[in-house]
C-alpha cells in the first residue's frame, strides 16, 4: 500500500536557514544567465535578498533569546 502522506521535513534551525538563504541568494545572483530577461532575474534576486534578510534577523532574534 502506498501512502498519500506528504512526506514531513523536520524544521530548519535558524543557521541552517540562513546557510540555505545565502546558498539560494548566490545561485540565483551567478544565475543571471538562466533568467528570459533582465527583469525576471532582478525580481528572483529581490525575493532570494528578502529571504536572506528575513532569515538573517531570525538568526540574530533566536541568538538574542538563546
Amino acid at each position: 500500500m502506498v501512502s498519500s502522506e506528504v512526506p514531513t521535513r523536520r524544521p530548519r534551525s535558524p543557521e541552517e536557514a540562513l546557510e540555505r538563504a545565502m546558498a539560494d541568494y548566490l545561485r540565483v545572483s551567478r544565475g543571471a544567465h538562466l533568467y528570459a530577461s533582465e527583469e525576471e532575474h532582478q525580481r528572483a534576486e529581490e525575493v532570494a535578498w528578502d529571504r536572506l534578510v528575513a532569515a538573517r534577523d531570525r538568526t540574530e532574534t533566536a541568538g538574542a533569546t538563546s
